[in-house]
C-alpha cells in the first residue's frame, strides 16, 4: 500500500516572510504523523495548505496517488481531509449539535430541510461512536474551553475523514479528555486512516506519534521514526542544539519574609478554606489535576470572580476588592490560561495590548501621553524579548510564544507586587518556554511574588520552590525540597491516602 498523502516541494510566502520553503514528506495509512518544530517553523502553515485554508505558491499535494488542488476548506473536506485548528472556530450562540453539523446539513437531513430531531440524533450517534460525552442541546459558548475543543474535534470527525489534522488539539483539554482523544486516534488509525498531529508536549509526540517530520525556519530538517529517536534528538533537530539546564536555578537558601497571603478563602462551590503564603524569593506552585478549583481560586484572588469567605493580605495589610480593576491597582496581576480569549486583544497592536491595563499611569484628565506609552512599550518589548517587526503589529499575527510574552508583559506594565500565572507556557515551543522560565525566575528575584499553576508536571517541579496540592477545591498537602517528585505530588493531588515520608511526619497537610 502506498502513502496516503505526499507533500512535495510545498512553498508559501507571505509579505516579507518565507513561511514554508519547499517542504516534502510522506504519510502512511494507519499511522500518526507528527509535524514538529518551534513556533514560527511553518508547521501550521503546512497544515492550513493541506486543509484548503491557504493555497501554496508552488509544490504539489498528492492524496491517495492523485494530485489535488484545494481552493477552499470545503474542497479538502470533500476529498476526505478535515482539520481541527489551533484557533477554535465554534459559534458560541449555537448549540453543540448545530456547531458540529454546520455546513454539513446534507449528511444529516438528506434534503434541503434540516430536521432538528435528526440533527440531535446524529450528534448522539457520532459522540457514542467515539466515546465522547456531549449535550447536543447545550449552548457551546457556555461550555468550558476543554468542552469547546471536544466539539471542534467532533465537528471534524462528522465528515468521516480519511486524513484528520490536529493542530495543538490537547492544549485546552483535561487529562481525561486527552485520553479520550488518544482512543479516538487509535480508532481512526486502526481503520487504516491517517492522522497529522502537532503538539508542543514532547511526551505526546512520542505517545501519539509513529513518525515525525521536523521543521525549522520554514524548512524541512528531516523525517524520523519515533521508535528510533529520543526526546533530545527531536529537540536538537528543532533548535539546532541540545537544551541543557532547561529550568533556571531555584531558590538558594531560605526564602524571605511573607509578601502575600490568603486565609480561609472560599467561594462555596469550587474551592474551600484555602490558606497559603507567598514569600519573597520563591515560586509557589499549585499541584493539581484539571478541574480541582485552581483556576477559580486564581480568578478569585485576581478579582475576576468573587469569593464568599476569607481574606487576602499584601505586605501585612488586608485588601478589600471585588473587581480585577481594583485588584490591579492594589498590585495583583493575573495572566489567564487562555491568552487568545482572555488575555489579549488579537486585533490590536503590540503597543496597545502592552499599555491596556496601565494606561491610567500615563494619562492626564483622560488624555493619553502617546510618547510615554510608546517609550514604555518599547522598554517592555526589549525586556520580554518579544519578536515583532513593529510595536504596531497586530498581536494576532505573532507566534504563540510571543503572544504569551505580550500577555505577561501587559500584566507587568501595571507594576504588580504579586503575579498569578495560569498555564504560562501552554501551546508554545520548547525554546520559547525556556525564555518564559527565565523570566519567571527573574521576576521572583526582583521581589515579585509568584503563584504558578501548570498542567505540565515537570514544569511544576522544575519551576516551583514549594508546591501546595489541591483536590476537589481543598488543600491536601504542601511539599518542598526533596519531596517535590511527580509521584508525591500526584499522590497528594489525587488524595489517594497512601502518602509516605512527609505524610507520615504530618508535614504540610492542612486539616
Amino acid at each position: 500500500m502506498g502513502p496516503s498523502l505526499i507533500v512535495k516541494e510545498l512553498d508559501k510566502t507571505f509579505v516579507g516572510v518565507h513561511a514554508v520553503d519547499h517542504v516534502s514528506f510522506e504519510c502512511q495509512p494507519g499511522t500518526v504523523h507528527v509535524l514538529q518544530g518551534e513556533n514560527g517553523a511553518g508547521k501550521s502553515t503546512v497544515l492550513k495548505m493541506l486543509s484548503g485554508m491557504y493555497q501554496p505558491d508552488s509544490g504539489e499535494i498528492i492524496l491517495g496517488g492523485t494530485s489535488v488542488k484545494f481552493r477552499h476548506p470545503s474542497d479538502a473536506r470533500r476529498k476526505g481531509i478535515a482539520m481541527v485548528y489551533q484557533e477554535m472556530s465554534v459559534l458560541p450562540e449555537l448549540t453543540v449539535a448545530q456547531n458540529i453539523w454546520l455546513h454539513e446539513e446534507g449528511r444529516v437531513s438528506g434534503g434541503l430541510f434540516l430536521k432538528e430531531a435528526r440533527l440531535l440524533k446524529a450528534t448522539e450517534e457520532l459522540a457514542e461512536r467515539y466515546g465522547i460525552e456531549v449535550d447536543p442541546y447545550a449552548r457551546t459558548g457556555d461550555l468550558p474551553i476543554a468542552g469547546q475543543q471536544m466539539v471542534e474535534i467532533l465537528k471534524a470527525l462528522a465528515v468521516d475523514p480519511e486524513i484528520l489534522i490536529l493542530d495543538e488539539p490537547t492544549s485546552a483539554l483535561t487529562v481525561r479528555e486527552v485520553e479520550k482523544l488518544r482512543r479516538i486516534v487509535e480508532t481512526i488509525t486502526y481503520a487504516g486512516k491517517t492522522v497529522l498531529f502537532i503538539s508542543h508536549r514532547m511526551e505526546e509526540v512520542f505517545s501519539f506519534g509513529d513518525r515525525a517530520t521536523v521543521m525549522k525556519d520554514g524548512r524541512l530538517v528531516g523525517t524520523v521514526d519515533l521508535k528510533e529517536v529520543t526526546e533530545n534528538d527531536i529537540i536538537r533537530m528543532m533548535v539546532g542544539r541540545e537544551l541543557e539546564d532547561i529550568f533556571p536555578p531555584g531558590l538558594q537558601g531560605e526564602p524571605g519574609e511573607t509578601v502575600f497571603r490568603v486565609e480561609n478563602l472560599g467561594d462555596g462551590h469550587s474551592f474551600h478554606n484555602i490558606s497559603f503564603a507567598l514569600r519573597k524569593g520563591e515560586i509557589l506552585g499549585i499541584g493539581a489535576l484539571d478541574g480541582q478549583g485552581q483556576t477559580q481560586l486564581m480568578r478569585a484572588i485576581a478579582g475576576v470572580q468573587h469569593h464568599s469567605e476569607g481574606s487576602v493580605w499584601l505586605n501585612g495589610e488586608q485588601l478589600n476588592y471585588q473587581s480585577c480593576r481594583k485588584a490591579l491597582k492594589l498590585g495583583i496581576g493575573y495572566v489567564p490560561e487562555d491568552r487568545k480569549q482572555q488575555g489579549l486583544c488579537l486585533g490590536m497592536s503590540v503597543r496597545e495590548n502592552l499599555s491596556m491595563t496601565s494606561m491610567f499611569r500615563y494619562a492626564t484628565f483622560g488624555f493619553l501621553h502617546k510618547k510615554k506609552e510608546k517609550e514604555l512599550a518599547r522598554q517592555m518589548i526589549d525586556r520580554m524579548n518579544i519578536s515583532t517587526p513593529s510595536m504596531l503589529q497586530a498581536v494576532g499575527n505573532l507566534s504563540g510564544g510571543n503572544q504569551q510574552k505580550v500577555a505577561i508583559g501587559k500584566t507587568l506594565e501595571d507594576l504588580p507586587k504579586v503575579i498569578l500565572l495560569n498555564e504560562p507556557t501552554r501551546g508554545i515551543d520548547v525554546e520559547a518556554k525556556q525564555e518564559i522560565y527565565r523570566l519567571i525566575r527573574e521576576l521572583v528575584n526582583q521581589g515579585i511574588a509568584v503563584l504558578l499553576y501548570t498542567s505540565d508536571m515537570m514544569e511544576t517541579i522544575g519551576l516551583s520552590d514549594r508546591v501546595i496540592t489541591l483536590y476537589e477545591g481543598r488543600i491536601t498537602g504542601e511539599l518542598t525540597g526533596a519531596e517535590l517528585t511527580e509521584e508525591r505530588i500526584m499522590c497528594y493531588a489525587m488524595d489517594c491516602g497512601d502518602r509516605t515520608g512527609a505524610a507520615q511526619e504530618g508535614k504540610g497537610v492542612q486539616e
